[in-house]
């Protein structure tokens, strides 16, 4: 199964991660390039520094919740499988596919994200520097070629480094994170002292909302702000340490991760440039400011520390993008494996090369798009860790159920309440103070949907039935999902449109392209449920036809066994003829054994012969009178001769027994002394002892004079059997 498979690329059952490496991880992939960026562009002028601060304190008692579910399925399913592990094990590899399907677009594009964020820091620290060679322009973006190659070179560097020098990449990440952690300390110790009284008007945000409404919309970014801290549930098979202890390296993370989001809210607001009264005036007017005053967290820095605080900062930010960058890469390639492994991907994605030249691939490809078009991916960036959280939440509760953990309970059906109503926001537009997903989201989305389908028709046309049991419920989930961005996408552009003749032109061409999606996504749907249909009956052709196979096989024993008992009921009765003539008494005794081993064969094929009875569970007991003295004699007689051979201590003993002539199914009695016998034989080695005793447990009791208890023991001093089984 995928949970269990550790892949040979990573050196089998290697333990290499110290729990500060895996410290670094979450929190490396929680701190991104945003974190220095939304204090002014999203955070501040929505809720204001108090706003923000109680508002990251909400996300991170929810991401502990959250957190917490985690860890609880990491304890019970160690392994690189992560989310799809513990979705499949709770609700089936449908599930499985649809949760890593938007995790893993959550996943990549945080690769791709962090590294375009290049772009903007070269132009924060050298300005235009970069900005040469080819020039064009996307979403109003000023894209050069000077600055994708700068991308470009940080994404190959690092997936060269993952291929080749994989425990050198672990090691900078850790360094990295060690760093940006004693960089934003740094710049939150120096630079929050000099932070100036704030008007109680601009406490809680720049606009008009209530206190709470604008709380609560920067705790719906949580998703968003906190996703990678999960990262390190697909590399529990590598810690060097026991899983229990992954609990306190996710709260730390998420703690400091908050931590870091509050510092870096505060500290934007501790300096402004010459000619703003206020944070507030400054934050108003950011898109007219260029270079480092276009960014309050780095303006900061430098304006209270000077050039080694923009240093600092710099090095800081640097340190929070390629952590988010090592991780990403390292996730997305696991997701991917895990897939793999599960034949959803091709086989090529269980190597780490191909996945990282992939990723690379489709990062480099994204890179051109410029800033502004990668906006778009936040969106499916925050959706993609929603469906990863709220499967994760619901299948602890599903879990613990069974194990009749309250605590956990709790916390997985909480989780699963708080990710449904990030869903329900993240994809109904204006329930909060700004949009969540914009028109180019929701095409994203219906596109990646569709691309959805494509993969989950090539998956069921390679698996079986009994794998998709509930396959036309994950086809119906994906297509309403396509319908629904497709139809959010027209209307918001719709919406965008001005009542011009271009606003017609774009209605038809938008409207073309609606239907176009839709007619694709729904004829890729009715192909997989007549796949489904066509596997069914397939299936049951295949049932009818291994149902005509046994009834073949049950009629051709039954007209053998007539065969072979005409010659045995000649062996029997030539054998008791030649037992009345004159004989020595050695062959007497060798026709005597001959005699009760026939009649025993005969009795095999006389069950042979109620072949139909034994199918159809109606096999009665057959009560006749029997000497169980006799009977172990016989045993004995029959057995000795191969004991012998094998120089084995063969006994046997009848002790006790007060009533040797019972009433018993004899021919059953003999069948299971006769298999315990053949295995005692077997798997004792020579030299060993067998034993064989009969007794009588107690007399017969007053009020059931007729019955009474025997004890039948097989001993042997061969390998013997586990108690479980």
């Amino acid at each position: 199964m995928a949970h269990q498979s550790i892949n040979k690329r990573d050196g089998g059952m290697d333990r290499y991660l110290s729990r500060t490496d895996v410290w670094a991880i979450a929190f490396g992939c929680i701190i991104g390039w945003g974190a220095f960026v939304m204090p002014g562009t999203t955070f501040l002028p929505v809720a204001g520094p108090a706003g923000t601060a109680i508002a990251m304190l909400i996300s991170v008692g929810i991401m502990f919740v959250i957190g917490l579910n985690y860890a609880f399925l990491m304890i019970r399913h160690p392994g690189t499988g992560g989310v799809y592990t513990y979705t499949k094990e709770a609700f089936g590899r449908n599930h499985a596919f649809l949760c890593s399907w938007f995790l893993s677009l959550s996943y990549i594009s945080i690769v791709f994200l962090n590294a375009t964020a290049l772009f903007v820091v070269s132009r924060t620290l050298f300005g235009s520097s970069l900005q040469f060679g080819f020039h064009y322009q996307i979403a109003g973006y000023d894209s050069y070629l000077g600055e994708v190659a700068l991308s470009i070179a940080a994404l190959m560097l690092i997936g060269a480094l993952f291929v080749m020098k994989k425990p050198l990449l672990q090691r900078l990440q850790t360094v990295l994170a060690i760093v940006l952690l004693l960089g934003a300390v740094i710049i939150t110790l120096v630079c929050l002292p000099q932070l100036r009284s704030v008007r109680p008007e601009s406490l809680f945000g720049l606009g008009s909302g209530g206190t709470i409404p604008v709380i609560m919309t920067i705790v719906l970014l949580s998703p968003w702000a906190f996703v990678g801290f999960d990262v390190i549930s697909l590399e529990t098979a590598h810690f060097r340490f026991p899983v229990e202890r992954s609990r306190s390296i996710i709260i730390l993370a998420i703690l400091l991760g908050g931590f870091v989001y509050i510092a870096m809210s505060l500290v934007s607001i501790t300096a402004v440039p010459d000619g703003y009264s206020s944070w507030a005036q400054y934050i108003m007017n950011l898109e007219s400011r260029s270079g480092v005053e276009n960014v309050p967290t780095f303006f900061a820095a430098q304006e209270i520390m000077g050039m080694p605080g923009l240093i600092v900062m710099a090095v800081t930010a640097l340190a929070a993008i390629l952590t988010g960058v090592i991780g990403a890469y390292r996730a997305t390639t696991r997701v991917l494996s895990t897939m793999a492994e599960d034949r959803i991907l091709s086989e090529k994605f269980l190597s780490t090369r191909f996945c990282i030249l992939f990723i690379m691939a489709i990062s480099i490809a994204v890179s051109f798009l410029g800033r502004n078009a990668l906006e778009w991916f936040v969106e499916l960036t925050t959706f993609g860790a929603i469906v990863g959280f709220g499967y994760t939440s619901a299948s602890a509760w599903r879990v613990a159920r069974a194990e009749r953990n309250r605590t956990v309970q709790a916390s997985g059906i909480l989780g699963t309440l708080i990710t449904a109503a990030f869903a329900v926001v993240q994809l109904i537009p204006k329930l909060t103070v700004f949009e969540t997903m914009g028109a180019e989201s929701f095409l994203m989305l219906a596109l990646w949907c569709l691309l959805g389908f494509f993969f989950y028709w090539r998956t069921m046309q390679q698996g079986n039935l009994a794998e998709y049991n509930g396959a036309s419920i994950s086809s119906t989930v994906l297509f309403s999902l396509l319908l629904y961005s497709c139809v959010m996408w027209f209307l918001l552009r719709c919406i965008e449109h001005s009542e011009t003749y271009t606003a017609r032109a774009g209605l038809y061409r938008d409207g073309t392209v609606l239907i176009l999606l839709i007619t694709v996504g729904l004829i890729v749907m009715l192909y997989i449920q007549n796949l489904l249909r066509r596997k069914h009956e397939k299936l049951e052709r295949d049932m009818i036809r291994t149902e005509e196979s046994s009834l073949a096989k049950t009629r051709f024993l039954f007209n053998m066994s007539h065969d072979i008992r005409t010659p045995m009921n000649a062996i029997i009765g030539y054998t008791k003829l030649a037992l009345k003539e004159e004989h020595s008494p050695v062959v007497g005794d060798y026709l005597g054994k001959i005699e009760n081993a026939s009649e025993h064969l005969l009795d095999l094929i006389n069950d042979i012969l109620e072949m139909s009875r034994i199918e159809s569970g109606t096999i009665e007991l057959e009560e006749v009178p029997c000497d169980l003295c006799a009977l172990m004699d016989e045993l004995r007689n029959i057995f000795a001769n191969q004991m012998a051979e094998k120089e084995i201590n063969f006994t046997v003993e009848a002790q006790d027994l007060k009533h040797r002539f019972v009433l018993c199914d004899q021919r059953n009695l003999n069948r299971i002394l006769f298999n315990l016998l053949s295995n005692a034989y077997k798997f004792t080695p020579k030299g060993g002892t067998v034993e064989v005793s009969l007794r009588q447990i107690h007399a017969p009791e007053a009020q059931d004079a007729q019955r009474s208890h025997f004890e039948l023991r097989v001993r042997d001093s061969g390998i013997g059997m586990s108690e479980a089984f």
